[in-house]
């Protein structure tokens, strides 16, 4: 399947039906993003919260050059909507992650895909969809298109399923009143269900947790003139599967909550702040913490700069701390349509000393510049 096929098919669609009823409106759209990125590591031990070389062929570890990638992941999407009755009205929405530089791995995956029914400041949705923990708290302090998430990641990281990361929620039912997340609405909440998505398993796949609502998110914004605060929250549902008891599994069930703020100082500058944290369930020292800070400055109408430092901490010891973490981005409008942009970021573990030996968790640091051409 490729875009040309996607395009065919549903033209040939709309022209069969149209004649016949009236239709949704139907936009395509979509963007090819190609970055050159240079990705090095010291001592790492247990896992990095920077992620290298998105659908780059051979990889970018360590030691390479230099790596081409696909990072923001190159995408086509069809989106549209139309009046239903009674003032409600239906809303879809498909999203593929199209993979443009690897011809040995899969062309296009599901991104988003929804769909939705709304009236007034009521919006129900089902199916792939933003997470709410992102929405509301993470787009305070993390902009970058592609790097700058480490200290986000590292809170969210603890989740189980697609809730994970925190970015976008397969199989998700939600509710939002008022005009959502990235939004400056007096008063905007959603609440969203995960359905079976916990991907906890046994070597033969059978699922440890049986619940059929397996997480919940809900996320809050409130703005006072150029101030706007939010919350977020996130746990996960346990139902033990027998495949649990047979293994004696005590499955977790981990949860995040976050507090923040964003404040545009002027037309070209604004602030953001957030607080996180999570706890594994797992009983004493399960909590882990990051406290994020950036400013965005739109420099000219062309060029936006986005800079952000972070510190984290786990309450275990022989887990990794984030005792640093720095990023940025400049992103240059060469056209309406196409964007160059140069990013980086820089993590650090940390060290701590566990039974008397001294543990170096290690570093990292990335680099990309990368271009977009959108349609």
């Amino acid at each position: 399947m490729n875009y040309k096929k996607v395009v065919f098919a549903s033209a040939m669609l709309t022209s069969a039906i149209s004649s016949a009823y009236a239709t949704p409106s139907i936009n395509f759209y979509g963007f090819v993003d190609i970055g050159l990125e240079k990705y090095s590591e010291a001592g790492i031990n247990g896992g990095s919260d920077i992620f290298e070389g998105q659908f780059s062929p051979n990889g970018n570890p360590d030691g390479k050059q230099f790596s081409q990638s696909n990072n923001v992941q190159s995408r086509l999407g069809i989106r549209g909507e139309e009046d239903v009755a009674a003032g409600w009205k239906g809303s879809y929405r498909m999203e593929f992650t199209a993979n443009v530089l690897d011809n040995g791995g899969q062309a296009l995956s599901t991104r988003l895909g929804w769909l939705a029914l709304s009236k007034g400041p009521h919006t129900f949705k089902v199916g792939s969809q933003w997470s709410p923990l992102y929405g509301y708290n993470g787009w305070n302090t993390n902009r970058s298109e592609s790097h700058g998430y480490a200290s986000y990641y590292y809170i969210t990281d603890q989740l189980p399923g697609s809730m994970a990361y925190g970015f976008r929620n397969d199989t998700s039912v939600s509710y939002t009143y008022g005009s959502g997340p990235y939004s400056a609405s007096p008063f905007t909440a959603t609440v969203s269900l995960q359905v079976n998505d916990d991907d906890r398993a046994n070597a033969d796949g059978d699922l440890y947790n049986n619940s059929g609502i397996t997480g919940v998110q809900v996320g809050a914004a409130s703005s006072f003139g150029n101030l706007t605060v939010n919350a977020a929250y996130a746990k996960s549902i346990v139902k033990e599967s027998d495949a649990a008891k047979a293994a004696n599994v005590d499955v977790a069930a981990p949860s995040v909550v976050m507090l923040g703020a964003k404040l545009q100082a002027s037309d070209a500058l604004d602030f953001g702040l957030a607080y996180r944290a999570s706890d594994r369930d797992t009983g004493k020292d399960s909590g882990r913490y990051s406290v994020t800070a950036s400013v965005q400055y739109q420099m000219t109408k062309e060029l936006g700069l986005h800079f952000g430092a972070a510190t984290g901490e786990d309450e275990d010891e022989t887990q990794r701390q984030l005792d640093a973490n720095w990023f940025g981005q400049a992103l240059y409008q060469v056209t309406d349509s196409r964007q160059v942009r140069f990013e980086f970021e820089h993590v650090d573990y940390g060290k701590s000393v566990i039974n008397g030996t001294r543990q170096d968790w290690g570093s990292a640091n990335i680099y990309l510049i990368s271009m977009r051409q959108s349609f």
